[in-house]
C-alpha cells in the first residue's frame, strides 16, 4: 500500500509535468508572432519625354538610364505619341522590347536581373536613342 510520502511525490511530479505542458503563466495569453515582411521591390521609372521624337538622343533624358540588379524598370510614356522601346543588344540586359506604350501615361515594367549595357531606341521613331545600364548595387 502506498505511503503518504509516495502519494505526495507522485502528486508533486504530476503537478510539475502539468505546469510544464501548459507553458506556465495562464494569466497572459501568448502574443502571436508577426509575419516576416516580404522585401520591397524597388521600382525605377524611366520616362519617354514629351516631344521625344524631336529630342533625338535626349528622348529619354540627357543621361543614361541606370538601374540596379533586381529592381523593376518601369517605362512611362509622357509623350503624345505611341512608342516601342527596343534594346540594340537584345541579350545585354533583360530588356528586349516593350509592347506599344500608348501616349500620355502608357507604361510597362520589367524586373532587371541581367547586368549589362545597351543602346536603346524607339522602333517607331528610330532617331530616339539612349543608353540603358544595369549594374550591381
Amino acid at each position: 500500500m502506498p505511503t503518504l510520502r509516495h502519494v505526495l511525490t507522485a502528486v508533486t511530479a504530476l503537478t510539475v509535468l502539468l505546469m510544464a505542458g501548459c507553458g506556465g503563466n495562464n494569466d497572459r495569453p501568448m502574443t502571436p508572432s508577426s509575419p516576416t515582411p516580404s522585401p520591397t521591390l524597388v521600382t525605377a521609372s524611366a520616362y519617354i519625354l514629351p516631344d521625344a521624337v524631336s529630342q533625338g538622343d535626349r528622348a529619354f533624358g540627357d543621361e543614361p538610364i541606370v538601374i540596379y540588379k533586381s529592381e523593376r524598370l518601369r517605362w512611362v510614356n509622357a509623350d503624345t505619341l505611341t512608342h516601342v522601346i527596343v534594346a540594340d543588344s537584345a541579350n545585354a540586359t533583360d530588356l528586349r522590347k516593350t509592347d506599344d506604350l500608348p501616349p500620355n501615361g502608357g507604361e510597362q515594367s520589367f524586373i532587371m536581373n541581367k547586368l549589362g549595357t545597351t543602346r536603346i531606341h524607339c522602333a517607331i521613331h528610330p532617331n530616339m536613342t539612349g543608353t540603358l545600364i544595369v549594374r550591381e548595387r
